[in-house]
């Protein structure tokens, strides 16, 4: 019982910590958070403009781009450095005619930015069929020390293969 006690005290105190260390958490958030949104919202600027001239000096050496949705359409999605992901965007997205994402909702929080929304896209498949799809997707990028170091992508790509399917039949 007396051990009991004691574990209960010190729960208490624990959730009792100091104010100030409170609010030195709270400033480093804020912190965190106001340096990575810039980078965050820049970076993905870039990526929907295609802009990798802009988006490569926001990548750090070690980042890495992962779309793990994409395997069943596309294979094994992974590029892991700066160099190998500058080559995915500036040589495997060169079949893409545009990208325009519609932003259903944005959050920054430390490190962390999420874009959900809607990606209106175009890819030539490279047999002469084009298609034109809407995907929803969510990006989420992480920033350390003013770079972007993680960026996945979520796509449903539904839409994506039915407009494929439905260009394959038509043509």
């Amino acid at each position: 019982m007396k051990a009991a006690c004691l574990a209960m005290a010190g729960a208490a105190l624990a959730l009792c910590a100091p104010l100030h260390a409170q609010e030195s958490e709270r400033k480093d958030y804020a912190a965190v958070t106001a340096a990575s949104t810039p980078v965050a919202d820049a970076y993905f600027k870039a990526y929907i403009a295609r802009d990798w001239d802009a988006l490569e000096p926001l990548l750090a050496p070690e980042a890495s781009f992962q779309d793990p949705t994409a395997t069943h359409v596309f294979g094994g999605v992974l590029s892991e450095g700066r160099d190998a992901m500058m080559q995915r965007f500036r040589v495997g997205y060169a079949g893409i005619s545009h990208m325009e994402f519609v932003t259903n909702r944005r959050l920054h929080s430390g490190e962390t930015a999420i874009y959900e929304g809607a990606l209106h896209w175009g890819l030539d498949l490279g047999d002469g069929t084009l298609v034109d799809s809407v995907t929803p997707m969510v990006i989420v990028l992480t920033v350390d020390d003013g770079k972007v170091v993680r960026h996945r992508d979520y796509v449903d790509y539904a839409p994506f293969l039915d407009a494929v399917r439905k260009a394959r039949t038509s043509g």
